[in-house]
C-alpha cells in the first residue's frame, strides 16, 4: 500500500466516512486505502449485493430516494461523492442514456440536501473533464449540472470538485484496460498520428487527489482537474502498451480514411442491429480528437504530486492482467 496514501487518509478524523459509487473502480480502491489506514468507511449500495473489504460498513441506501439517505449520513465526517450511472455492456449509447440525469442531478442534489442537515463538514464530488471539452453528450451535461449544485452549496457545506481525464492503473476495467486487452489479442489496430494530444490519470493519484481535498480548508468552493501532468497521444500509448506486452508495433499503420469507413460502417450496423460495434463514429472521435487539460491548479493549492505516469506503471498492470 502506498506510504503516501496512507498517511493522508489517517489524517481524516474517527468519524465515519461515507463513499458513493463504492463498487466502482475508484471507490474500491479508495475503501482499500481507507481501510488499510484503520479509517473507518462506510459504503453505499443501492441494493446490498456488493461485497467489500473486511472492515468497510456497508449501507443500502438510493440517491435517488432522499428518504433513504439520512441513515446513510448519520455521524458522518467526509463524503467522497463518486457515484454515476454506470452502463451494461448492451447499452448502445451510454453516453446518452437518461439514467444519467437520474444520478448524477437528482442523485446529486439529495445528497447535498441531506447532507448539510447532517451536518457533514466536507464533501469531495468526482466529475470529468468531459464537462470542460465541448461535449454535449447527456453524461457530460448531467456532471456538469451536477457540478453547479455542488458548488452553489459551499456556503453551508464545504464542496469541491475533482474532474478527471480517463483513469488508468486497472487491469480489467475502463478503457485504458479494454484498449491493453484488444492490443494484448491482436484486435487492436496499430493507430496513424491524429496529432492528438490527451490526459490520463493513475487510480491513485485520483486518491490523492480526493483526501487532499476532503483535508486542505481551501478547496472548498474550488473545482479542480487531475491528471498525472504528462501529455499523450492514441499512437503513443498504443506503442508504450506494445512494448509493456513485449509487442512490436508493427511499421505500417491503418490509414485515416479506412479508420474512418470502418467507424461509419460500425455505426451504421449499431443502427440497424442494435448492437455495441467494436468501432464507431463515437470510439474514432474519441481515439483520434484532443483532450489535454492543465492540472496545474491542485498541484499548486494543494501541494498535489503526481506518483505514476503510464510508461511506469504499465509493466505491473500488464502482470497484473496476465496474472
Amino acid at each position: 500500500m502506498n506510504g503516501r496514501l496512507l498517511k493522508l487518509a489517517r489524517e481524516l478524523p474517527a468519524e465515519p466516512v461515507l463513499v458513493t459509487g463504492a463498487s466502482g473502480r475508484i471507490g474500491r480502491r479508495l475503501l482499500e486505502v481507507l481501510t488499510a489506514a484503520g479509517c473507518n468507511p462506510r459504503a453505499m449500495s443501492r441494493n446490498g449485493a456488493t461485497r467489500f473489504p473486511a472492515g468497510v460498513e456497508l449501507c443500502v441506501a438510493d440517491l435517488t430516494r432522499a428518504e433513504s439517505l439520512p441513515e446513510a449520513l448519520e455521524g458522518v465526517a467526509h463524503v467522497f461523492h463518486l457515484a454515476s450511472y454506470a452502463p451494461s455492456p448492451e447499452d448502445p449509447d451510454p453516453e446518452n442514456n437518461t439514467a444519467h440525469q437520474d444520478v448524477s442531478v437528482v442523485g446529486t442534489r439529495n445528497l447535498l440536501a441531506q447532507a448539510q442537515g447532517a451536518g457533514v463538514a466536507s464533501l469531495v464530488f468526482v466529475s470529468s473533464t468531459r464537462t470542460i471539452d465541448g461535449s454535449n453528450s447527456a453524461y457530460a451535461q448531467a456532471k456538469k449540472t451536477a457540478e453547479k449544485l455542488v458548488l452553489t452549496v459551499s456556503g453551508q457545506l464545504k464542496t469541491t470538485v475533482l474532474r478527471l481525464p480517463p483513469v488508468y492503473g486497472f487491469t480489467r476495467q475502463g478503457s485504458i484496460a479494454q484498449m491493453l486487452a484488444s492490443i494484448d489479442a491482436g484486435r487492436f489496430p496499430p493507430l496513424p498520428d491524429f496529432g492528438d494530444r490527451r490526459s490520463l490519470v493513475h487510480v491513485d493519484d485520483v486518491v490523492q487527489a480526493l483526501l487532499l481535498a476532503a483535508l486542505a480548508p481551501m478547496a472548498g468552493g474550488k473545482n479542480y482537474t487531475v491528471t498525472d501532468l504528462q501529455t499523450y497521444s492514441s499512437k503513443q500509448i498504443y506503442e508504450l502498451m506494445c512494448a509493456a506486452l513485449g509487442r512490436t508495433p508493427p511499421r505500417w499503420r491503418v490509414p485515416v480514411w479506412l479508420l474512418q469507413a470502418g467507424a461509419g460502417a460500425g455505426s451504421l450496423l449499431e443502427n440497424l442491429t442494435g448492437k455495441s460495434m467494436p468501432l464507431n463514429r463515437n470510439r474514432l472521435n474519441s481515439l483520434s480528437r484532443s483532450a489535454c487539460f492543465d492540472g496545474q491548479v491542485i498541484v499548486e493549492e494543494l501541494a498535489f504530486s503526481p506518483m505514476h505516469t503510464l510508461e511506469e506503471a504499465l509493466p505491473e498492470i500488464v502482470c497484473q492482467f496476465r496474472a
